[in-house]
């Protein structure tokens, strides 16, 4: 087994147990327990894990937060940035919608355009505009992710293999210069990339808590984004790199009830 293959089996049992053992991993790898420290080593190095006596643990940056919690952190700043990508949105257009709670606040924002087709991944966004007579609605099949109630695996991914739209809007966990767009679940991020691919015009919807994090799994690289929605809070540095790689950057400030 090549060594990234068992940094993919560490990554899936960390995220199913929140912690491995080197003693449990050199047996499930077949490997020795040199090996794996060397392993846990290098995928510390590189942000995936923080090693502790004995074995590894999630980073904080890979930690996943319930999805209904995540609704309601940095709400604000979520529902200006949906707003404004709305924006980009016209009558007759063919979009693809990717998961998260931003999309879905996105998702509502839209609601008034006319003659859309919407294809997604996310049974929460999908729910949310069945009953629209104007909306050609198109669900991605595959597995269900229960934590966000996405689709992904095989049947999804062969699913985009002929599906093509005129704009794709996505969420991510992670903005960062080297790795571009990360995102957590390895299935869900598989999804997104394809999406990525075959979307004329990407936009990125990203709040600023979520500026130099780097997740597992890349959906894209900053050049294949054409445009980046974001707040005024956002790492003005990294901005100005992003810019520099001809991504339109749209900064929205934030209004907060007094």
């Amino acid at each position: 087994m090549l060594p990234q293959d068992r940094h993919r089996e560490i990554m899936k049992q960390l995220y199913e147990f929140q912690t491995v053992k080197i003693s449990s991993l050199s047996k499930m790898l077949n490997v020795t327990r040199e090996t794996v420290r060397k392993d846990l080593y290098d995928m510390e190095e590189k942000g995936l894990v923080r090693k502790v006596h004995g074995g590894a643990v999630l980073n904080k940056a890979n930690l996943e937060i319930n999805y209904a919690d995540r609704k309601s952190a940095n709400e604000a700043e979520k529902r200006s940035i949906a707003k404004r990508a709305s924006d980009f949105v016209e009558n007759g257009d063919t979009l693809y919608v990717d998961y998260g709670t931003t999309a879905l606040l996105f998702i509502r924002e839209i609601l008034n355009k006319r003659n859309l087709t919407i294809v997604t991944n996310s049974l929460p966004i999908a729910n949310e505009i069945i009953d629209f007579s104007d909306f050609e609605v198109i669900i991605i099949g595959g597995q269900v992710r229960k934590n966000e109630k996405s689709l992904f695996g095989p049947l999804a991914y062969r699913g985009i293999e002929k599906i093509y739209v005129d704009k794709g809007f996505f969420g991510v966990s992670g903005v960062d210069i080297q790795a571009g767009f990360t995102n957590i679940h390895m299935g869900e991020s598989e999804v997104s990339r394809l999406m990525i691919q075959h979307s004329k015009k990407n936009i990125v919807m990203a709040d600023s808590s979520k500026f130099n994090i780097v997740s597992m799994n890349q959906i894209a690289s900053i050049e294949q984004v054409d445009v980046l929605v974001t707040d005024e809070k956002a790492d003005k540095a990294l901005l100005k790199q992003i810019i520099e790689k001809n991504v339109e950057v749209i900064i929205e400030t934030i209004q907060h009830d007094d």
